[in-house]
């Protein structure tokens, strides 16, 4: 099941610094205290300064175009219109704002924004997010993105560019951050394909709906660390060596540290959840097939 595992691996890959989703509070709205009023206020200036609004179009079209070109490795056969329409409704890009804003605020403590805002703030900080948006925006078109790859493998000697990057990654934990989260969506996926299958008796067990996800650990450990350092390497060339150095030296803060952590926790919630409604979508297509 290599499609399915590259749609959740897609949906959870590289989340440090900038997250995943755009976040238009919703409090702005509500009667409340003056104190929470002004905490709805600083999320929003957050999500503002971290572009979230264009970057939850990214994702979702990531994920919507993977789950359309897996169809046959998903179901067996073309889903056709069907299919389009039922994957399309997943990653509903208005029901994702509403979910991810949910899951980020109750993550990430409004102590920390003060910090992020003025970090973020800063010219050079608001160009790496830029930067990084049109990276990934690139990285939709799949022959880019193994141009990266190509690139990056191709190296012969490691730069200190290259050092900087890959201390990124490993201060950050990035990678088993997102091992993890990948694995979490693909049990996700196959447990509720499982469920939705109407034939209790030819259901896979628990146990082995584990066995099979743990099999891909490995390969989603490779490629998982293979398409981290080609997207930062992407993203980080117009970058500047003191622009650089200073954002991932803020990663390490207490305040980036929480951001690292609070879009890694809803990132889980939100994608175990699109995981499951995907692998619930495949079960009830093939459970119809058969019939």
């Amino acid at each position: 099941m290599r499609a399915g595992v590259r749609v959740a691996l897609c949906a959870a890959a590289v989340v440090v610094a900038t997250a995943a989703f755009p976040f238009r509070s919703h409090a702005a709205n509500r009667d409340v205290p003056p104190v929470v009023q002004s905490d709805a206020q600083a999320y929003d200036a957050l999500w503002s300064l971290l572009h979230l609004d264009e970057l939850v179009d990214l994702m979702g079209q990531e994920g919507t175009s993977m789950a359309i070109a897996a169809d046959v490795d998903l179901l067996g056969h073309p889903g056709g219109d069907r299919w389009r329409r039922q994957v399309n409704a997943i990653y509903d890009t208005d029901r994702l704002k509403i979910d991810a804003e949910q899951a980020m605020e109750a993550a990430l403590d409004a102590a920390h924004l003060t910090a992020l805002r003025d970090f973020y703030g800063a010219d050079a900080m608001q160009d790496i997010v830029k930067h990084e948006l049109t990276a990934r925006r690139a990285f939709l078109d799949p022959e880019v993105e193994e141009r990266a790859r190509s690139a990056w493998q191709a190296e012969r000697a490691v730069s200190d560019r290259d050092e900087t990057i890959l201390r990124f990654i490993e201060d950050n934990d990035l990678v088993e951050l997102n091992v993890m989260g990948a694995l979490n969506s693909n049990f996700a996926f196959l447990r509720a394909m499982v469920d939705a299958n109407p034939v209790p008796s030819e259901r896979m067990t628990e146990d082995q709906i584990l066995l099979q996800v743990w099999s891909q650990e490995r390969e989603i450990r490779r490629d998982t660390s293979e398409w981290l350092s080609a997207f930062l390497s992407t993203a980080y060339a117009p970058v500047s060596d003191d622009a650089l150095t200073a954002y991932v030296a803020f990663s390490q803060t207490e305040a980036g540290q929480a951001l690292n952590h609070a879009m890694f926790k809803a990132l889980d919630e939100i994608y175990i959840q699109l995981s499951a409604e995907l692998g619930r979508a495949v079960g009830r297509m093939n459970a119809q097939q058969d019939i």
